[in-house]
């Protein structure tokens, strides 16, 4: 009986030695503070965002609206003012197409990299495909707002833009301006 209860306290004894220094340790960094996790903290939110850009057919400037939600799990959603397309038209930055699902972080001091995906439907002559969006962005902290740029390259269905060594289809790639501003409550 005495030699289970020593065994017993020894076990307990050895497990608090090996789990109290990560509690009481005020040297340890916490990763919660680290300026990419500020920065995350503080981007999270939505935001109604206005994008520009020039028609690579066109040659004329035009811009769309979009909200866009940064969640704290790093999911980003979005749903755009042009996801009707423009019917009729033969370019494929005109197609109708689906929500932006995507991911986020936090890339250094307010910098902000995200990428997302969604369909554009087929329309016309014009086949259904994958669009990937690249956004590089900075937040600034004082107004609440994102500023940056992105592109868009166009992906056939049975491709995989995760792949690396899938190559976007031979459209040339969309590139805008992006400006948003962070919806409040109050």
């Amino acid at each position: 009986m005495k030699k289970s209860r020593y065994i017993a306290s020894l076990m307990i004894s050895s497990l608090l030695a090996l789990t109290i220094p990560s509690f009481i340790n005020p040297h340890k960094a916490d990763a919660s503070d680290s300026s990419e996790n500020l920065c995350s903290r503080a981007v999270v939110g939505t935001y109604l965002a206005t994008a520009n850009q020039t028609n690579s057919t066109s040659g004329k400037p035009s811009s769309y609206r979009e909200i866009i939600t940064l969640t704290a799990d790093g999911n980003l959603i979005a749903n755009d003012s042009n996801a009707g397309g423009v019917p009729g038209s033969s370019n494929p930055n005109n197609q109708p197409f689906s929500p932006i699902q995507g991911s986020w972080k936090c890339n250094g001091n307010n910098k902000i990299i995200a990428k997302t995906f969604n369909f554009s439907f087929p329309s016309g002559s014009l086949a259904g495909n994958i669009v990937l969006t690249e956004y590089q962005l900075t937040f600034n902290p004082r107004t609440g707002t994102v500023n940056g740029n992105g592109k868009f390259s166009f992906f056939g269905l049975n491709n995989s833009p995760l792949d690396q060594n899938t190559k976007p289809l031979p459209i040339p790639p969309f590139e805008f301006s992006y400006q948003a501003v962070k919806i409040k409550a109050d």
